[in-house]
């Protein structure tokens, strides 16, 4: 505990030793639930799940990063479980990590319906379910609809979206290619340090 807790500011220890306490007067005390999410991150990656699990009963943010952590794992049905906790805790992030599982069928059928109803929920607030949704929409042929969502991912910093322009904008898969269009978005891949998807997954 103690190897846990002894890098950590002030408010995180508070939020600890709030139990007296709502969640919600917590957080908004504290700041911003990713932030505080972060304050987990280390070296040592046990060390790391071991405060994200010390917090999760609190922090929406601890339980995604749980749940990436069992589904790499193969702990599909506890990933499912705690993507659904994050997302009755009002983290729209959820809907995205959750209709992965649906599009790969891990530990529930493959559905696209059900992912992408999930993806269109969050794809106005989510550029990770933006950048996934953009996906169905080049496999069915909607191409504007497609590239409005990339640039909204990628304007937010999604790398994988950024590259997905790149190519758009280079050849004549689905649109004539436009040299301007292409040059914005290399530069914007090219000056893309910090990936959006791994500042909201934590890795």
């Amino acid at each position: 505990m103690t190897k846990i807790l002894k890098p950590l500011t002030l408010t995180f220890i508070l939020l600890f030793l709030g139990g007296c306490a709502s969640n919600t007067k917590i957080i908004e005390a504290v700041g911003n639930e990713k932030e505080i999410a972060n304050e987990c991150k280390n070296q040592n990656f046990n060390v790391e799940i071991d405060c994200y699990d010390l917090i999760s009963h609190k922090n929406s943010f601890a339980q995604l990063r749980l749940g990436i952590d069992a589904q790499y794992k193969g702990n599909f049905k506890e990933a499912m479980d705690r993507f659904e906790i994050a997302k009755k805790q009002k983290n729209f992030y959820a809907n995205a990590l959750i209709a992965e599982l649906y599009i790969n069928g891990f530990g529930v059928e493959m559905n696209d319906r059900q992912a992408i109803s999930l993806l269109e929920d969050a794809k106005d607030l989510d550029p990770i379910a933006a950048y996934k949704l953009s996906l169905f929409y080049l496999r069915d042929n909607d191409i504007s609809g497609a590239i409005e969502l990339l640039e909204f991912a990628g304007e937010n910093g999604v790398r994988d979206a950024q590259s997905q322009l790149v190519i758009i904008y280079s050849n004549s898969q689905y649109i004539e290619p436009d040299f301007e269009k292409n040059t914005y978005w290399q530069s914007k891949l090219d000056e893309n340090n910090k990936d959006f998807i791994k500042e909201i997954y934590g890795r």
